[in-house]
């Protein structure tokens, strides 16, 4: 074989191989920058939790909502007190889905994170939601917190182990990549 052959040879398998590997680390990177933008997503959103006012709502929400007030008054229908627990909860957990429809964080993570506060948030609220939705003239489920309740579905869906059985599969694949000692 002639040594330029082999010399063309040569230089076509490293460029290859520059090629290929610049690939894998733009993959790699973008990846990166998209979980990042996640966590500064789910930071800022998780602040909220900082605040007893929201705690508190949460739990007029959950537990109080329903037996001091009737679903067939709907939503505008609640008194102030009521409806503004409802809109601060409920709207909260609605910009978590609203991002995750866009693409903006991810809602598997959203939704390991919230999933029972999510869950119990629905099921307080979703007969109000639903005769909202009959008195806005909305058939056949309505749009009407429609992000929220897929959210809810979504969270329903996961099993409740989910986040402890996924916690040793991120340890050995940080492991793997040496990100974890």
């Amino acid at each position: 074989m002639d040594s330029s052959v082999v010399f063309n040879v040569a230089t076509t398998g490293i460029a290859v191989v520059a090629v290929v590997t610049s690939i894998v680390f733009s993959a790699r990177q973008a990846r990166i920058a998209r979980h990042a933008n996640h966590i500064s997503v789910m930071v800022d959103l998780l602040q909220e939790f900082r605040s007893v006012e929201f705690h508190e709502q949460h739990d007029y929400v959950c537990t109080r909502l329903g037996a001091e007030h009737a679903p067939q008054v709907g939503v505008r229908g609640l008194p102030a007190e009521a409806r503004a627990a409802f809109y601060s909860v409920v709207y909260y957990y609605q910009s978590f889905a609203n991002l995750a429809v866009f693409g903006l964080l991810d809602e598997t993570l959203m939704v390991t994170v919230l999933r029972t506060r999510i869950v119990s948030v629905w099921q307080a609220v979703q007969p109000f939601v639903e005769r909202e939705r009959e008195l806005r003239g909305e058939g056949g489920g309505g749009n009407y917190m429609s992000i929220f309740e897929e959210l809810a579905r979504l969270a329903a869906e996961l099993p409740p182990e989910h986040v402890r059985n996924s916690m040793p599969q991120n340890r050995r694949r940080l492991s793997r990549l040496g990100q974890l000692r």
